[in-house]
């Protein structure tokens, strides 16, 4: 018998994300009998637990995790500080968390509900079934100093500098059960930082095959260059391109069999956009207070 998988879909609120994760649900399920579908996500103000979720008649697990459950992982830095907060960089743990809530299966899928995919969702995930790798994701780059949550970064022996590591892109991803054993141990053991940082660092580290699925970068495999997203090579891990983090939309392009992220319903985007603009404003003035003062001097 073939090992069995899942698709986590993260999300906070199923009802208003329906016809997406319904849409990748059916197309995950459409791999075969041994391929599950659950919703997991983080409610710090609710109880651990599964509940049992029916969308449109279609009834599903949804993986509820609380600070209870965060509390139990007993890493020494990462995740450890109180209150604790899944931003930045510890959207990761509700992964090692299925893994202990459900750890019959082999590979973990796991995409988060603002994230789109403008063609037959089973086209990308049956064409990335049965794929070498640990760790399959998107943006495979090398760390550097000026990468903007490397003072995160931690080791055991404090000598794994930013330039040593590695960053991933983890909203649409593949993990097999022991790639995430691998990342639990690292924790346990003193490893932390941003959660982009520390999965492909850890895994190679510990001799694991991370692999860059698609798009244009450094470390692309030629099989895989250019599909599955667009991106700029080599752009410091900006992320640029379908499938990142800078560029909020509110649908998918009109490029065909692209992943897309992120899409954000109407009073997010407006939201987001807005923060977005009044973030980049305040740059721009301290810069300008601050040569304006030079020039005062």
């Amino acid at each position: 018998m073939a090992p069995q998988q899942i698709l986590l879909f993260q999300t906070t609120d199923p009802v208003h994300v329906k016809k997406r994760l319904l849409r990748f649900r059916e197309a995950f399920l459409r791999l075969g009998p041994n391929y599950e579908f659950a919703l997991v996500s983080y409610l710090p103000n609710a109880r651990t637990e599964v509940r049992n979720v029916d969308l449109d008649g279609v009834r599903m697990d949804h993986y509820v995790f609380s600070q209870d459950a965060v509390d139990t992982l007993d890493y020494p830095i990462k995740g450890a500080a109180r209150p604790f907060r899944l931003i930045p960089g510890n959207c990761d743990l509700m992964a090692l968390l299925a893994r202990k809530a459900a750890p019959q299966y082999a590979q973990y899928w796991v995409i988060e509900d603002d994230v789109e995919y403008s063609g037959d969702p089973y086209g990308l995930l049956a064409s990335l079934d049965g794929r070498r790798g640990d760790l399959l994701a998107s943006h495979l780059a090398r760390g550097y100093d000026d990468w903007a949550y490397a003072s995160m970064l931690r080791s055991p022996g404090g000598d794994v500098k930013p330039a040593d590591t590695w960053l991933i892109f983890l909203t649409f991803f593949r993990i097999s059960a022991a790639a995430l054993d691998t990342i639990d141990r690292y924790y346990r053991e003193g490893w932390s930082g941003h959660s982009e940082n520390m999965w492909a660092t850890i895994l190679k580290h510990a001799g694991m095959d991370v692999v860059d699925f698609g798009g244009n970068g450094k470390y692309v495999a030629d099989e895989d260059r250019n599909k599955h997203y667009y991106g700029l090579p080599n752009d410091g891990f900006q992320k640029n391109g379908s499938f990142g983090t800078m560029n909020i939309r509110l649908f998918a392009g009109r490029r065909k069999d692209v992943l897309w992220h992120p899409i954000k319903p109407p009073k997010v985007w407006v939201r987001q956009n807005y923060k977005r603009v009044v973030s980049i404003a305040k740059w721009h003035l301290g810069k300008f207070g601050a040569g304006s003062r030079i020039q005062k001097s």
